[in-house]
């Protein structure tokens, strides 16, 4: 059996070295954002590393011919879908670092549910081939002219 001194080394070695990392990804992520065009291509959104929208530029003004919920709809979705892309991103970043850490089973707090953290985000990105969130934010507008 390894002696307590080496394994605590080991630990220190270990956390120093997941710290160092740690601070690179943030690093590198502190700049990061995604730029994403409409499908359309009336529209061009950049989300930082946070989600947080940075810019947001219309093109050719073809947005002044959309009714006020299809130019609604665009927003939303290229918005949503590059708030996707910046979770994958994060995740990707991120993920490989707690890999790296040794699992400390049973211990409240230590685990990181990625999926709880970025699933929803992740899993909308994946799934806006145009079927998904983007067809229920149009139907909720759709819902909504129709009730009033």
């Amino acid at each position: 059996m390894e002696p307590v001194e080496e394994r605590l080394a080991k630990a220190m070695e270990a956390l120093e070295t997941t710290r160092a990392a740690v601070a690179d990804a943030e690093e590198r992520l502190r700049a990061a954002s995604v730029t994403l065009m409409s499908k359309d291509r009336s529209l061009e959104i950049t989300v930082g590393a946070r989600g947080e929208l940075t810019a947001m530029k219309f093109h050719d003004g073809k947005y002044r011919a959309m009714a006020p919920t299809q130019l609604a709809a665009v927003i939303m979705q290229t918005l949503g879908e590059a708030r996707s892309r910046m979770a994958r991103q994060v995740l990707e970043t991120y993920q490989p670092i707690s890999e790296g850490v040794p699992r400390l089973t049973g211990v409240p707090g230590v685990e990181i549910d990625w999926d709880g953290l970025f699933g929803s985000l992740v899993s909308e990105g994946e799934a806006k081939s145009g079927k998904s969130s983007g067809r229920s934010l149009r139907d909720e507008i759709v819902e909504d002219q129709e009730d009033h």
